[in-house]
Order: structure tokens, then C-alpha cells, then sequence
């Protein structure tokens, strides 16, 4: 993701905190902001990256997307790894909101790991043309990820 040290990052879905981690290490000016709906996750997130929240470079909260607030123009980065929002009806509003809370050039990264086969394909074909279809410009990324795994990634830059 090209994590810069001002940055303003987003995860979406931080299960137990390895990724905010990783994110973290890399920034000094900036942060990131860690959502998941469980609070067992968003615990398991705090705890992992105790360091980083005393740091003020990591902020941890249980909510899911829908619920976040940010304000326009705000993040500079959104990621989110093997979650189901980019392939569900409602995703529509949510992904407009994406959009909206990134500053003009800011990237959406939605990671996939899945096994190798035909649907990971199609998965990510449906994945970009949902960012093309609210303002995304994309990018795919492919690598091979252990022997029967693909990781996967649309890249959504935001044109204003």
C-alpha cells in the first residue's frame, strides 16, 4: 500500500490487529484508525497494539463501517482484507461514503485471499466493477500466495 508517515489510514474489519500493526511501524505523523464490529476483535486489536495506541499513531473501535464517523475529505487510505461488504446488495451507500471520506487521490485497497480457481477471477472482476460503478478508478493486483491460494487486490483511486 505505499504507507507514507503522514498518512491517514483506515482498516476496515481489523480481526486481531496483525495488518494495523504493519501500517503502524510505518507511519510517524499520521494514523490509523482500526474498525471491526466484534468486540472481541477490537480488543484483540487494542491489546496487539497497545504500543502504537500510546504512541497516538493507532485508534481502535468496535463499530462497523456504517456506524464510523469521519469526516469528508479525511483519510488518504482504506483497506479492507477478505470482507464480505464489497460483494453484499447494501454495499452501494457504503462504498459512496468510502469515497467520500478519502481525500482527492486516496486509494481503496480491497484485499481477497481465496483459493485458485475460476471464481477468485470472477470475484475479482465483480470486485472492480463495483468501484468503477461509484467513481473508482482501478487497479488489479494478483500474487500467487502459497500454493493453492491467490492473494488479490483492486486498487480504487479516487478522482475527484
Amino acid at each position: 500500500m505505499d504507507i507514507a508517515p503522514g498518512d491517514l489510514v483506515l482498516e476496515i474489519g481489523s480481526g486481531r490487529g496483525v495488518a494495523v500493526s504493519l501500517v503502524a511501524e510505518r507511519l510517524t505523523t499520521g494514523k490509523i484508525f482500526a474498525i471491526d464490529r466484534s468486540a472481541t476483535m477490537a480488543r484483540i486489536t487494542s491489546e496487539h497494539n497497545e504500543r502504537h495506541i500510546r504512541a497516538g499513531r493507532v485508534e481502535v473501535r468496535c463499530t462497523g463501517f456504517e456506524s464510523a464517523e469521519f469526516p469528508a475529505d479525511h483519510l488518504t487510505k482504506i483497506f479492507a482484507v477478505n470482507v464480505n461488504l464489497f460483494w453484499l446488495d447494501a454495499a452501494t451507500p457504503q462504498i459512496d461514503r468510502m469515497r467520500s471520506i478519502l481525500k482527492p487521490g486516496g486509494e481503496l485497497f480491497v484485499f481477497g485471499e481465496r483459493p485458485r480457481s475460476a471464481s477468485t477471477m470472477a470475484n475479482l472482476a465483480a470486485t472492480e466493477r463495483v468501484l468503477q460503478a461509484h467513481g473508482f478508478d482501478t487497479v488489479r493486483r494478483i500474487v500467487p500466495h502459497g500454493r493453492e491460494r491467490l492473494l488479490t487486490c483492486v486498487i480504487g483511486t479516487v478522482a475527484h
